[in-house]
């Protein structure tokens, strides 16, 4: 009994991790149905951890569930994206300020490898690879404060950041000015200036929102054009 739960539930989380990476990725966009029929069709499973993941990623803020309706990626409003970039703002504040007086030698080394990785990817101009090594780097921010309630508050905003945090670097202008502030806020960090780190992440933050911002009303702009 206890292995097939624990196969029932690999499964799911294999599905979960499927369905999420297509939603991050645009593959399915806002607003996209997610049918569990077509899904478990397409992915080669029963419907029971399709419905799983479902839940699991409605728990994550990635999917809205409608009665009688059913479930779809989840499109996101100018207020949800500023309220986002706020949380965001206030949990990655609250660690930076509240790193330990000296980071070990260790999560230097972290830190160093995150500049080199984000100088890389912004010269080799692969979008993806920086914005998966964006993603890691606050995330280890906010595992350096070593708050475990910090850390499960920020899971949530992270994911629902997902749907958008590509269109904060929809412009080479931004792109640039994103590689030079993550270069600043490590290097406030390794010199153990968190108030310095800290003023350079929210302007980053307040940009990223903006450019988010711009994006969504560009596409409200086409929408109206189209019809």
């Amino acid at each position: 009994m206890p292995t097939k739960k624990l196969q029932v539930n690999t499964i799911s989380h294999q599905v979960y991790s499927i369905i999420k990476k297509a939603i991050v990725s645009g593959e399915y966009a806002p607003g996209f149905w997610l049918q569990e029929v077509e899904l478990s069709k397409e992915l080669g499973v029963s419907r029971s951890p399709v419905r799983e993941a479902l839940k699991q990623l409605s728990a994550d803020g990635l999917v809205k569930e409608i009665p009688n309706k059913g479930t779809f990626v989840r499109e996101f409003t100018q207020k949800e994206i500023i309220e986002i970039y706020e949380i965001r703002e206030l949990l990655e504040s609250y660690a930076i300020l509240n790193l330990p007086k000296e980071l070990t030698k260790e999560q230097q080394k972290k830190l160093t490898d995150y500049k080199k990785d984000f100088k890389k990817y912004h010269k080799d101009d692969d979008l993806d690879m920086y914005i998966e090594v964006d993603s890691k780097f606050h995330r280890f921010i906010i595992e350096c404060c070593d708050n475990s309630i910090l850390m499960e508050l920020y899971r949530k905003v992270r994911n629902m950041n997902m749907l958008f945090r590509i269109f904060s670097l929809s412009t080479r202008e931004r792109f640039d000015e994103s590689q030079k502030e993550h270069s600043d806020i490590i290097d406030k960090l390794i010199s153990g200036d968190y108030k310095g780190a800290d003023r350079i992440n929210k302007t980053h933050l307040t940009y990223a929102k903006d450019t988010a911002l711009e994006h969504l009303l560009g596409e409200c702009s086409k929408d109206d054009e189209d019809e």
